[in-house]
């Protein structure tokens, strides 16, 4: 619909920018010749055709998250250490003298998981050595796995003191690896194991290992992002207000809109096996008038639930929910009639509403998604009673007076309009966001239903003449102006009795248009 609206300023503005690329005595000068129709909006989920008629079928998502923004894991750091509390003299080349297995807890607050598939991040091992000869450090990660082999890195250390241990890093992508969080016996939650092994350089000295030497490792988990979990995701709440604006609704100044029977779905999509509560708490749009009006219905601020998906991988299959407006039971259509150009929606979502009641069965997949989908269709077809839209365009046109100038002029526009409102057009130049002079088209744009049908394309369309007159005043300040604000009044009126009645958009409707700029110059030597 807003691109109906819209579509007459387009070759206005144009004419504007243009209007400064030559100043020539009586001339008229051809600036623009250009046809505007839907057909590029065809098919892509805003119009459609059926037969002779055009559907608006408008289909967004409003929000559209994964288990990465459901779960957020914190950069976590797990170190594990050894130090003798007496001296071990005579310790021979290749001895192993730590082999152990330590369990860390991973604080996840309320979020208790088992099992997790990483998608992306790393870890970064970070590895001390204060023996005076070179260690051989393997870290293994018990639980973490790729293609079923145990996480393992291998380090040689070189020799180092007490005071002055020799480190050593080293940084691991971790993408598709998967993480067994239950521990030892797999039956718990958040649990992750690391396996240390040292072992004296084979080919080194004989040393001894002295109660004051710290040998420790330490396993940084940095920007860990899952695609697979299973466990219990707690039950947080996300409690979201969103504001966002509709373009071109934010240039209507005046004027009433008349819309058929509307009917706006808004669909609840829940991709993850899990319970769901959620609740559209408020929805308001609000015009550049400052009018706002409310969506009311009885689903607005009640709570709704969402039972878990089903299936798994490749199988999955979400569960919906339809919240569905109509004249019935809302008041969509005085919502949608207001024109509102900012929009705010309040909504509450929460997984687990009711704890953990799937015993740690919460599972989600790499397809998993939350959705929340608004759909509405209609077929084109209005009423418009002096709609105005208008928008500010900078001008910027300097001549000296003193010399050869332009004196006066005129916009000279032809028309051929197969849409079914009339247009009036307003120019009005400012200074300093102050209007100056106001100039207005001699005539207006008809609407196609004062035409008559033509034979060749079967469209009905008028053709009309208009001119906008730059009268001496203008140009005489025309240094001094900064802006253009173009306004453009839309009405589909009955031609015998003048009111503002409900028109349909003709499936091919188009406007042609020419435009010239007429000149007249005041010659001084």
């Amino acid at each position: 619909m807003k691109i109906v609206y819209f579509f007459c300023f387009i070759f206005i503005f144009s004419a504007c920018k243009k209007e400064a690329t030559n100043w020539n005595s009586n001339w008229e000068i051809p600036i623009l010749k250009d046809t505007l129709d839907l057909t590029n909006y065809y098919n892509d989920t805003t119009l459609s055709l059926n037969g002779s008629q055009i559907d608006i079928a408008l289909s967004r998502t409003l929000l559209d998250i994964g288990l990465a923004e459901l779960i957020k894991i914190p950069d976590t750091t797990i170190s594990q250490q050894f130090q003798t509390v007496f001296t071990v003299n005579n310790v021979t080349p290749g001895f192993t003298f730590v082999n152990s297995v330590k369990t860390h807890d991973l604080d996840l607050h309320d979020i208790q998981l088992k099992k997790v598939r990483v998608k992306s991040g790393r870890v970064k091992l970070k590895v001390y050595n204060p023996l005076n000869t070179d260690v051989l450090y393997q870290v293994e990660l018990p639980g973490v796995s790729l293609n079923g082999q145990s996480f393992i890195q291998n380090f040689t250390v070189a020799a180092g003191t007490v005071q002055n241990p020799t480190v050593s890093y080293e940084t691991i992508d971790l993408s598709q690896y998967e993480i067994d969080l239950g521990g030892a016996q797999g039956l718990e939650f958040n649990k992750l194991q690391s396996k240390l092994t040292l072992k004296t350089d084979p080919n080194g000295p004989i040393v001894s290992i002295y109660s004051n030497q710290l040998f420790k490792y330490e396993a940084s988990f940095q920007d860990l992002v899952f695609d697979y979990a299973k466990g219990y995701f707690g039950s947080a709440i996300l409690d979201e207000q969103q504001t966002f604006h509709l373009p071109y609704l934010d240039q209507i100044i005046a004027g009433s809109l008349d819309l058929p029977n509307l009917t706006m779905d808004v669909l609840i999509e829940n991709g993850f096996k899990v319970a769901l509560r959620g609740q559209l708490s408020s929805m308001q749009a609000t015009n550049t008038q400052g009018q706002s009006v409310a969506l009311q219905a009885p689903v607005i601020g009640s709570n709704f639930f969402l039972p878990p998906a089903l299936g798994s991988w490749s199988t999955l299959q979400p569960s919906t929910l339809p919240l569905h407006f109509d004249a019935n039971n809302s008041n969509i259509e005085n919502y949608l009639e207001n024109l509102g150009a900012t929009q705010n929606i309040a909504y509450e979502l929460q997984v687990n509403p009711w704890g953990n009641t799937a015993a740690g069965h919460d599972e989600a997949f790499p397809n998993s998604r939350l959705k929340v989908k608004v759909s509405a269709s209609m077929p084109l077809q209005f009423s418009a009673d002096g709609l105005t839209l208008q928008d500010t365009f900078e001008l910027d046109i300097k001549q000296d007076l003193n010399k050869t100038h332009v004196s006066s002029g005129a916009i000279l526009l032809e028309a051929t309009n197969a849409f079914p409102f009339a247009t009036d057009l307003v120019l009005h130049f400012l200074k300093d966001g102050q209007i100056q002079h106001t100039v207005l088209a001699d005539a207006q744009i008809s609407a196609a239903n004062l035409g008559q049908i033509d034979p060749v394309d079967g469209l009905q369309k008028k053709t009309s003449k208009l001119k906008i007159a730059l009268p001496e005043a203008v140009l005489l300040h025309i240094n001094e102006l900064d802006q253009v604000l173009v306004q453009a009044s839309f009405s589909t009126l009955d031609p015998t009795t003048g009111l503002a009645i409900m028109q349909e958009v003709q499936a091919n409707a188009f406007l042609a248009f020419k435009l010239k700029l007429q000149l007249q110059t005041n010659v001084r030597p």
